[in-house]
Order: structure tokens, then C-alpha cells, then sequence
């Protein structure tokens, strides 16, 4: 008798966890497709809940985090990843995410160090440490660290899908050292293995050549990358022009256009310094 007492007890905490997955579920749904409006409404019922397995908690936090980041306030999120285990199966995204939070409020020690702790880690997979490389290269650029930069982005594999933005790296922090050889190197190895991901390289060659005082080499190589970025923008513009704006890619073509025009506009300038240099 108590036995069949218990049964709609035992149904009910079945029904309760089913009720929670599925919460989590969508809230999972929800982050993935950075659909933060659905986050804000899903988080305050979850957070309620005093019976969630440690997972479920860390995931919660993880989320949160996200949509304080999402919402550009980065140092509200930092202790909500600190407060996330080691154990946790969204410790690392945790923890990278934290080194971002540190650049973005200018803590660049911080997120170096965080880094570092990261890659000195055996188990993740290498492009996550990848990832980390180029994070610590272009904060290590930028506060003008540019040997380290260069040993950084030179430990990216040259089949990461970062490998252009690491030549790209070696290539600038060669021209801030004075080695204009390995900038050439760096910035001719962009131009010709990943123009559609990168387009600087046709620019950057030139003006290199333009910062070793070689006016011709500088000059044709102005010409070459102008043929090029007019070319590429208008294929940009066509397909554009065929494009509703509400398509799901018009956002990301009309940022290359805005990229081309730049790179336009700087190869143009470069030209007219040479013209007045003669």
C-alpha cells in the first residue's frame, strides 16, 4: 500500500526533471542561435529552481554571462564564468570567454595570463588552442609586445582556419620590428593563400614596399591591389543589387563593400604620396 502511495510522488519529480531538461533545452536553443531576447525570458524561471544538478548550474551561469556580454556589460560576466568548476563541460568556453571579458574592460594582464593558464592546458583540441593564439597574438599587438606577438602567431597551424589572420599578425609585427623581409613574406604568403578570407594582403605588400622606399615596386603593386578591390566590389555591388535587403547574408556583403571602399580609399592615398615624393 505504501508502495502505491509513493508512485504519484516518484511521477511527479519524473514529470518536475522532464519539465527542467526541456527548459534547458530551449535555453541551449536559445544561446546557440544568439537569440538573447529568448535567454532574458527563459533565465529568471531557471534561476529559481533550488534542485538543479551542478551541470544544469554552470550552464545557467554560462548563459547569463553571455547575455551580460551580449549587452556590452563585460565585467558583470567575469564572476559569474569564475564561479564555474574546473570539472564543468563548459569550463574552457567559460574561461575563453572570460579572457575576453578581461580585453574588452582593458584588463589585457589579466587576459593574458588567463590565456596562457589555457594553453598550457594538455587536453583541448588544437584549433580551441588555436583560437587562444590569435587571442593572445592581437592583445599582445596591441599593447606593443611585438616579439611576443610574432613567437604567438607563428605557433598557429597553417591549417587553422586562423592561419590567415596569423600571417597577417607575423606580417605586422615584422613591420614594427624593422623586418621588412619578413613582412613581405608574411603579407605576399596573405595576399596569395587567403585573399576571399583576408583582402589586406595585395594593400599590406605595397606598402611595404612603399615603407623600404621602393617607389616602382610600391607604386605597380598600388596599381595591382586598385585593379583587384575595384573588381571584387563589383561583384559585391551586383549581387547586391540582386539581393532583398532583409537576406540573410546583405549584412555581411554590405560590411565587405564597406571593407573594399577602405582598402580603395588607402591604395589610392599610397598612390598620391608616391606622386608627391617624385
Amino acid at each position: 500500500m505504501l508502495g502505491l502511495l509513493c508512485l504519484p510522488v516518484v511521477a511527479l519529480s519524473q514529470s518536475f526533471d522532464q519539465a527542467i531538461e526541456r527548459q534547458f533545452s530551449d535555453l541551449r536553443d536559445a544561446v546557440r542561435q544568439a537569440q538573447w531576447h529568448r535567454v532574458e525570458e527563459q533565465l529568471p524561471s531557471l534561476q529559481h529552481h533550488y534542485s538543479l544538478s551542478p551541470p544544469q548550474r554552470s550552464y545557467l551561469h554560462l548563459a547569463e554571462a553571455l547575455l551580460w556580454q551580449y549587452r556590452g556589460e563585460h565585467r558583470r560576466a567575469i564572476p559569474l564564468y569564475e564561479r564555474i568548476e574546473p570539472d564543468s563541460d563548459v569550463y574552457l568556453e567559460a574561461r575563453t570567454n572570460l579572457a575576453i571579458a578581461f580585453l574588452k574592460q582593458g584588463w589585457w594582464s589579466d587576459a593574458h595570463r588567463e590565456l596562457e593558464q589555457l594553453l598550457a592546458r594538455a587536453e583541448p583540441e588544437a584549433e580551441l588552442k588555436n583560437r587562444w593564439r590569435m587571442m593572445l597574438g592581437m592583445s599582445q599587438l596591441q599593447q606593443g609586445f611585438y616579439r611576443d606577438a610574432r613567437t604567438t602567431f607563428g605557433t598557429i597551424d597553417q591549417n587553422s582556419r586562423h592561419s590567415a589572420q596569423a600571417w597577417r599578425g607575423i606580417g605586422l609585427t615584422a613591420l614594427h620590428l624593422g623586418d621588412h623581409g619578413g613582412a613581405l613574406n608574411a603579407f605576399r604568403r596573405l595576399k596569395e593563400e587567403h585573399a576571399e578570407d583576408i583582402p589586406e594582403g595585395a594593400f599590406l605588400v605595397a606598402f611595404t614596399y612603399d615603407r623600404m622606399n621602393r617607389l616602382k615596386l610600391a607604386e605597380a603593386n598600388y596599381r595591382e591591389a586598385l585593379l583587384l578591390y575595384q573588381h571584387q566590389l563589383q561583384q559585391i555591388q551586383k549581387t547586391l543589387a540582386k539581393r532583398s535587403p532583409e537576406a540573410a547574408d546583405t549584412r555581411s556583403l554590405e560590411a565587405q563593400q564597406n571593407r573594399l571602399n577602405t582598402l580603395i580609399s588607402q591604395s589610392q592615398y599610397g598612390l598620391a604620396t608616391i606622386y608627391d615624393r617624385r
